[in-house]
């Protein structure tokens, strides 16, 4: 990797980390205080996730979801594999398993505020799904693209979604996380 695509991954990880800042979790880069582990996510501090930041003008998503996959499972922690993805000049969004996205849905209190619309194009922009996605539907409804490409991984789909609608799924699953642990430690006491 040369010296720019590698200065240009670390710019991303730091918007990615100051986007979180501003929906209020303290999350910092992984290298800044681990190192280059290879097997940690690309940035911590956001709880039972593992994330991969891609800021590339052409992002092959399934490799990368591949990647945040393979690393969370060396984790050892069951941590939701994600990409957190940007392109210049353009919003934030975060792709996920389908079985990811189903979890992450699951624990929302208003469901009747989530639209999910399934693109079957074998190609398509994903940032401009995700807006004529948005278009489609109240603004105050949670939108989300499902998409699945031929025989890569077996035909599963993907998701992928605004970055601040993933936020107001992950703040109840996360809280819903949370009170399940400390029962578990409780147990354990």
């Amino acid at each position: 990797m040369g010296l720019y695509s590698r200065n240009r991954g670390k710019r991303g990880e730091r918007l990615w980390c100051s986007f979180c800042r501003e929906q209020g979790y303290d999350v910092h880069r992984t290298a800044q205080y681990r190192g280059n582990t290879g097997a940690a996510g690309d940035v911590e501090g956001l709880p039972f996730v593992h994330v991969e930041v891609k800021y590339v003008q052409h992002l092959n998503i399934r490799m990368a979801m591949e990647q945040s996959i393979h690393d969370a499972a060396a984790e050892e922690k069951g941590n939701l594999p994600i990409v957190a993805h940007k392109r210049t000049r353009e919003e934030w969004l975060v792709t996920m398993t389908e079985s990811g996205w189903k979890i992450l849905s699951g624990a929302f209190d208003h469901q009747e505020r989530i639209v999910t619309v399934f693109d079957r194009r074998e190609k398509f922009n994903i940032q401009k799904a995700v807006t004529e996605a948005r278009l489609l539907s109240d603004t105050k409804d949670i939108v989300s693209v499902k998409y699945s490409r031929g025989d890569v991984w077996g035909g599963i789909p993907l998701v992928t979604m605004r970055a601040e609608d993933w936020f107001t799924l992950y703040r109840e699953w996360e809280a819903g996380m949370d009170l399940k642990a400390r029962k578990a430690h409780e147990r354990h006491e």
